[in-house]
């Protein structure tokens, strides 16, 4: 995502001056204004009509219907999974009466607090109907209406883009271009101007660099969790997974996997507006907190079920990304006389055996970038979501999301949402062990970036506004 979004626009984004990315956030992108109809079934957007690709072809109403249209239908576009297919399944017809105007149709009321953040977030890019048509790689270049343009890829060191002089916003971007390095160390020797960081690197820079940066922190979109293959034994078996959460201590794993850079919480962001209170999440089978006699509670549940002490299992982990969780993951199971194997491997293939339920269990850190329940559930806990890797959910599942999602009224849709994870929850198709802290430092020379809730590397990464005082 991050150097990928300079190159591309949205219908519509979050302010990058906001933090939260929330329904009241939204601001014209390729689309300069909407209307929504009182029914919430009719959203029609009226386009700019002085954008162009990077290679000279004008921003049409096509570009927009091709872009959704290849979510819906990846099979017809050579995909194998659209992360996003979900979330967009609720628009049924797309219109577009001329060139400047596009008319989503949808299948059910949509409520606009949650159907526009979805098309404003980071990944809705908007890309071309004719790229779409003939096949274009995007893996190794792109071909957006962004501010920046021209893709230089140096594999496993440095990726740099150009700015783009024909750009339809007057004045923008500011920055000649822009160059990202895969290199932790190039913060500190000055070669770039801000860099993610963990709170061990975060404090070490502190202490050499001073003054000469600046931090931002902010409570993220990424939650660490464990998750099971259910279409197998002993998986499918609910004692066996509310065995497993338990056998999780969260506050253990924040301050050893994170050093103390995560929230306690369940399927919504701890702290955010959708949240359930610590109280009852904690009282869900399987979040209750670590006491004297859990251990022996775990053991009890695993007797139970058949797990016999000894039992051995092959983790599924991400190699370079999951690997401090997975050893964490293993040296809890075993308090409970389970032997894990660590399986790491690369990321691409970790996905694909997940996509194919080539494991058994599984540590990942999962993330969406909205703070709301359609965009949680549609990707990961609903029949057919593309990150419900546990099959797990049931009919009251579904049939509360439709009733959250298409409440017109946002008092009442927080009603509706609150039950949903109560249902959700206890099912333990995943299990949460916490939801991350980011934190970002910046070259005091950098002006007007605003990191969101996302490390501003999904929702605010394409830098239009972005300025250096040299």
């Amino acid at each position: 995502m991050t150097p990928a979004a300079p190159m591309y626009n949205k219908l519509i984004q979050f302010d990058p001056m906001k933090v939260d990315d929330g329904p009241d956030d939204i601001i014209p992108d390729l689309a300069e204004s909407w209307e929504v109809a009182p029914d919430g079934m009719t959203y029609t957007f009226n386009l700019v009509q002085n954008a162009k690709f990077h290679d000279g072809k004008p921003f049409t109403s096509a570009d927009v219907r091709a872009t959704i249209e290849r979510q819906q239908a990846p099979d017809a576009h050579g995909m194998s999974v659209a992360p996003r297919g979900a979330a967009l399944r609720t628009i049924t017809a797309i219109e577009t009466p001329d060139d400047y105007t596009v008319i989503f149709k949808t299948g059910r009321p949509a409520a606009p607090s949650s159907f526009l953040p979805m098309l404003a977030q980071g990944w809705m890019a908007i890309y071309s109907e004719q790229d779409i048509g003939n096949g274009f790689d995007y893996k190794t270049g792109g071909n957006g209406t962004g501010p920046y343009r021209n893709l230089t890829l140096r594999p496993g060191s440095q990726e740099s883009l150009d700015k783009n002089p024909d750009y339809h916003v007057p004045g923008r971007p500011f920055l000649d271009g822009l160059d990202f390095y895969i290199k932790v160390t190039a913060f500190e020797a000055k070669q770039t101007h801000m860099q993610s960081v963990n709170a061990s690197a975060l404090k070490a820079l502190q202490a050499s660099m001073g003054d000469s940066i600046t931090h931002q922190r902010r409570p993220d979109l990424v939650f660490d969790m464990m998750s099971f293959n259910t279409t197998k034994a002993p998986w499918n078996d609910e004692r066996v997974r509310t065995a497993f959460s338990r056998a999780i201590n969260r506050v253990d794993a924040i301050d050893i996997v994170m050093q103390g850079e995560g929230v306690q919480g369940g399927y919504l962001r701890p702290g955010g507006p959708w949240a359930l209170p610590a109280s009852e999440f904690e009282a869900i089978p399987g979040y209750e907190p670590h006491g004297a006699n859990t251990l022996g509670e775990i053991r009890k549940l695993l007797d139970a079920a058949g797990v016999p002490e000894g039992f051995e299992v092959p983790l599924l982990i991400r190699d370079g990304v999951s690997n401090n969780q997975g050893l964490f993951t293993g040296d809890q199971l075993a308090k409970v006389g389970i032997n894990v194997r660590q399986d790491a491997v690369q990321s691409a293939i970790a996905y694909q055996r997940l996509n194919d339920a080539e494991f058994e269990l599984v540590v990942f850190g999962l993330t969406t970038s909205l703070d709301d329940p359609d965009s949680l559930w549609n990707q990961y806990h609903l029949d057919g979501s593309p990150g419900n890797y546990t099959n797990v959910t049931s009919p009251e599942v579904e049939e509360l999301f439709i009733k959250q999602s298409t409440e017109l009224d946002p008092e009442a849709r927080k009603e509706w949402e609150a039950e949903l994870q109560r249902v959700t929850m206890p099912l333990l198709g995943k299990v949460i062990f916490y939801w991350k802290i980011s934190n970002l430092v910046l070259q005091r020379s950098v002006k007007d970036f605003v990191m969101h809730a996302r490390a501003g590397d999904y929702n605010n990464q394409v830098m239009q506004d972005v300025w250096l005082d040299a």
